[in-house]
């Protein structure tokens, strides 16, 4: 498939392997460039945990047909080296899934084009062409490339401006703290770990109107009067869309084209997938394909594009998430919408904990989105959070949170309840409040570690991280 990997070697060690689509076969990526995508590029990225794999392909809005084919393609062969055990991701720009987010402390960033259009000089800070990064998320954090102009800008968000040997942080007034702070560890990540701490890196907030070095690369100071507050497209939340009841399909393309069979909505059990054949579960919000043991190798190679043809037929979204699993691996998120499968009586003990984080948009927008792989420092202050537990669902509210969110967060938890979790034994009028600084010791469990201290002083307020961050530089 390409002479650049060895397909024996990967999935060996813990961690994550990222390939670009070169010429339709696949390259290393540098690990320096982890978390960067070209628009115009498609990417097989492989997370390897304990002898659990999970292979994602990542799908640039630019990204032609045949690049997004080969990726498919590279995936599945990767997937036949590793004896068929991984679960396939397909991601699409702008809509990764939070598990492939999660992989990136630090954010993704899109870069415009692709890598062979790219600056093809050694990229040392001196010869960087300037870009500017707008900044969207408080903890899934998406940095997009945008031009160089007033007009990209708004008042709600934070953004970057990378000029190789300068880094500029610009943070209006009414973008959030948890934004600021991702901002400005992001720049910090930019400058060490990808210029080898050869760049400087300026925040600019209190004169985020006035600062003539970074309006000078974004049409003059005199533009600073009338940037507009918001951006021009508001993210949706799933839990705000009327949703369909899910169904379960059988596959085939023995036809030459995708064939689907519906075999139950609604109520679904694990007695309608058969071992010989492959399914699609179209489970609102997600599509799966799920891979009998006796389904041959060519038809596991095809397994991503079935979904993808899936979401054409049914005019999906283009941007639905697709999971391939095999039977035998199947994921907790996919059993749960069988309430029979056979492990149905051990779910509470194979359950992994889900947070949710809920927060408003200006100017009248409540957002929610899942956090995959969290810890205490996922909780803060300004938000509402939604922790589903199996056996409890739990509202936490934090300091801050803002009216909006503390009463949008009931409404939506017992929303998430009806749609994620309609046959556990939970009583969505009495679902439990958490106060940040009161939370019992039930909720604590729920999570790897916790910290009673963390909540306390300055540690984590802008200046306080600010001072972390650079004050050897400030």
């Amino acid at each position: 498939m390409s002479s650049y990997v060895d397909l024996s070697a990967v999935g060996k060690r813990n961690g994550l392997e990222i390939w670009r689509i070169k010429n339709l076969s696949l390259e290393p990526v540098p690990r320096s460039e982890y978390g960067q995508f070209y628009t115009g590029d498609a990417y097989v990225c492989l997370n390897t945990a304990d002898q659990t794999w999970n292979l994602h392909v990542w799908v640039g809005e630019s990204a032609t047909a045949d690049e997004v084919g080969s990726a498919g393609m590279a995936a599945a062969r990767i997937d036949i080296a590793l004896g068929g055990r991984a679960t396939q991701h397909r991601e699409v720009q702008k809509h990764e899934s939070s598990l492939f987010l999660s992989y990136f402390p630090y954010g993704i960033r899109y870069l415009k084009g692709g890598y062979d259009s790219a600056v093809r000089a050694e990229r040392l800070p001196s010869n960087l062409e300037p870009r500017l990064y707008h900044c969207e998320g408080k903890r899934n954090v998406r940095c997009s490339e945008v031009d160089c102009k007033p007009e990209s800008l708004n008042l709600c968000d934070v953004f970057i401006l990378d000029l190789g040997s300068e880094i500029y942080i610009w943070m209006p007034p009414d973008s959030g703290r948890l934004e600021k702070i991702k901002g400005m560890e992001i720049a910090k990540h930019m400058s060490e770990d990808e210029r080898n701490n050869k760049a400087h890196v300026n925040v600019v907030d209190s004169d985020w109107n006035t600062n003539e070095a970074f309006w000078s690369h974004s049409g003059g100071v005199q533009n600073a009067s009338h940037i507009k507050k918001t951006r021009d497209v508001e993210q949706q939340s799933y839990y705000e869309k009327p949703v369909d009841r899910s169904a379960l399909y059988r596959v085939s393309d023995a036809s030459g084209r995708l064939e689907v069979t519906k075999v139950a909505e609604g109520e679904i059990k694990q007695s309608q997938l058969d071992s010989q054949d492959a399914f699609i579960l179209d489970a609102r919000g997600g599509v799966y394909v799920w891979l009998g043991k006796g389904c041959t190798p060519n038809e596991r190679k095809r397994a991503l594009q079935w979904g993808e043809n899936y979401i054409k037929q049914k005019n999906l979204p283009q941007w639905t998430q697709v999971t391939c699993i095999r039977e035998g691996d199947e994921t907790p998120s996919f059993t749960r919408w069988f309430p029979d499968w056979t492990q149905a009586s051990q779910a509470r003990e194979l359950y992994t904990p889900r947070l949710y984080q809920v927060y408003d948009r200006p100017p009248d927008r409540l957002i929610v989105e899942e956090i995959s792989n969290y810890t205490q420092e996922s909780l803060d202050g300004d938000d509402v959070m939604i922790l589903d537990a199996y056996d409890q669902i739990y509202i936490w509210i934090g300091a801050c949170a803002s009216q909006q969110e503390r009463e949008g967060a009931a409404v939506i938890a017992k929303r998430y309840l009806e749609q994620e979790a309609p046959r556990r034994r939970i009583n969505p009028n009495v679902l439990p409040i958490v106060y940040q600084g009161m939370e019992p010791e039930a909720f604590k469990a729920k999570f790897k570690k916790w910290d009673d201290n963390l909540f306390r002083g300055n540690a984590r307020s802008v200046e306080g991280v600010k001072k972390r961050l650079f004050e050897k530089v400030l």
